[in-house]
C-alpha cells in the first residue's frame, strides 16, 4: 500500500509540520465501505472502529469528538460544574485551551509554569484557588506532560475536577501507561497537525463506563431514545474523517521510526550549541514523537527563526502567552509562587524544530548549523 499522492510540484520550504497522509488504497477501500453502507456520521462503522483502535492505543474509555477543542467543552461539562466557576490552566498553551474554558462558561484563571518545564506549576495552583474555584486544566505543552501526580493531589485536596489537554502529548508515555489515563479526563486531538490524524477530530479519554455513556450522548445534543435528557451539543465525528486516522495507522510506526531518528540527529548536533538547551521530558514519562523543543535567551531565538525563513525553514515559534496586553484575556493575571512570573520571561525562550518523516538528515544538519551559527554569534554578542 502506498501514501496518498500529493502534488508533484513540491514546496522549497521545509516546513514545521507536515500530516501523516493515510495509504491511498486503504482509504479508497474505507470509503467504498462508508460509500455503501449509506451512513455518513452518527458512529458508524468508521467511528466504532476507529474508537477501538484508540481504545487499544491509550486505554480507559475513548470518546470520538468533531475536534479537540470539542473534546475540551465536552470534558469540562462533564465535571457537573457550577456555571461561572474559575477553572485553573496555564497562561503557555494553544489558544482552545483557555477558549474552551470561557464559551462553556467558566472563567479561566492563569497559574504559572515550573521553572525547569513550560507546564502549569502545582504550587501556583494551589495559590490561585479560591471558593470559586471548580476545575484544573493541566496542558501537557510542547511534548512535556505536566507534573501529573502534583496537580492530582492538588485536585484531590480541593475537590476539584481535573482535565488534562493532551493534545500535544499523543503518544507520550508514563511507565506501562498512557499519559491519557490521569486525570478525570484527558483531551486528545486528532488535527492535521498531530502524530494520528483525521484531518479535523478529538477525543476524550476517562475512566469509567458511565463517563463514556454520558460523553456519547452530550456529543449528539444529549438526547437517548429521540428524547433531551442531557446538555448536549453536535460534537459527532463522521464516517469520512474516521476512515482518514483508520487509514493512517498503518503508517503510525513508521513514522514514529523515522521521528525518533531525527529526534536523535537533533540532539547529537545540538548537543554543543553554547546557550541552547534541548527540553528533556519528566524523568517518569517517554519522549514525544510530536515535538523537539528547545529553549534558548529570546534574542538568539529570533535570530535563529530569521536566519532559517532566509533558508525556506519554517520554525515554530508562535506560541505567545493567553494573558495579558494584547490578549482577549487582557486583564488576567498570573498567580506565581516566584517574585516574578516564569511563564512570560519563558514564552519568548521557547523554540520548536519541524518534527516528520520527510526531514532528511541533510535537512535536519541544516537546522541544525543555522542554530549552532546563531548560538556562536549570540555568545560573542553579534546576534
Amino acid at each position: 500500500m502506498q501514501p496518498l499522492e500529493v502534488n508533484p510540484l513540491e514546496i522549497s520550504t521545509l516546513v514545521f509540520g507536515r500530516p501523516v497522509l493515510p495509504q491511498r488504497d486503504l482509504l479508497i477501500e474505507l470509503l467504498d465501505e462508508v460509500l455503501a453502507s449509506r451512513q455518513l456520521t452518527n458512529g458508524g462503522v468508521m467511528h466504532n472502529r476507529l474508537e477501538d483502535a484508540l481504545t487499544q492505543m491509550v486505554g480507559g474509555h475513548v470518546c470520538l469528538t468533531s475536534s479537540g477543542t470539542m473534546a475540551l467543552m465536552l470534558a469540562l461539562r462533564l465535571g457537573n460544574l457550577r456555571p461561572g466557576g474559575e477553572i485553573i490552566t496555564s497562561p503557555l498553551s494553544f489558544a482552545a485551551s483557555a477558549q474552551a474554558i470561557e464559551w462553556c462558561g467558566f472563567k479561566p484563571v492563569f497559574a504559572d509554569v515550573e521553572r525547569d518545564f513550560p507546564t502549569l506549576d502545582a504550587k501556583a495552583v494551589e495559590k490561585a484557588i479560591t471558593p470559586n474555584t471548580v476545575a484544573i486544566l493541566g496542558v501537557h505543552f510542547m511534548g512535556i506532560a505536566c507534573d501529573t501526580s502534583a496537580l492530582e493531589e492538588v485536585a484531590n485536596r480541593h475537590k476539584l475536577w481535573l482535565v488534562f489537554d493532551g493534545a500535544q502529548t499523543p503518544d507520550v508515555m508514563q511507565g506501562e501507561h498512557h499519559l491519557a489515563q490521569r486525570g478525570d479526563a484527558t483531551v486528545l486531538s486528532l488535527h492535521a497537525t498531530k502524530l494520528l490524524n483525521t484531518a479535523e477530530g478529538g477525543a476524550v479519554v476517562v475512566k469509567s463506563a458511565e463517563h463514556k455513556e454520558r460523553l456519547v450522548r452530550m456529543r449528539n445534543f444529549g438526547l437517548t431514545q429521540g428524547q433531551v435528557v442531557d446538555i448536549g451539543i453536535n460534537g459527532k465525528l463522521s464516517e469520512i474523517h474516521a476512515a482518514l486516522g483508520l487509514a493512517a495507522l498503518p503508517i503510525l510506526p513508521e513514522e514514529m521510526r523515522a521521528r525518533r531518528n531525527l529526534r536523535e540527529i537533533y540532539s547529537r548536533k545540538l548537543a554543543s550549541a553554547p546557550g541552547v538547551r534541548v527540553l528533556q521530558p519528566r524523568p517518569d514519562s517517554s519522549e514525544s514523537h510530536l515535538y523537539f523543543a528547545l529553549a534558548m535567551p529570546a534574542k538568539m531565538r529570533q535570530a535563529c527563526v530569521l536566519a532559517a525563513a532566509n533558508e525556506g525553514i519554517i520554525l515554530r515559534d508562535s506560541f505567545n502567552l493567553l494573558c495579558g496586553p494584547g490578549t482577549f484575556f487582557e486583564n488576567h493575571t498570573i498567580f506565581s509562587i516566584e517574585e516574578m512570573a516564569v511563564a512570560p520571561t519563558m514564552a519568548p525562550t521557547l523554540l520548536a524544530l519541524p518534527m516528520h518523516s520527510k526531514i532528511s538528515e541533510a535537512g535536519a544538519g541544516t537546522m541544525t548549523t543555522i542554530i549552532e551559527t546563531c548560538s556562536v554569534k549570540h555568545l560573542k554578542g553579534q546576534g
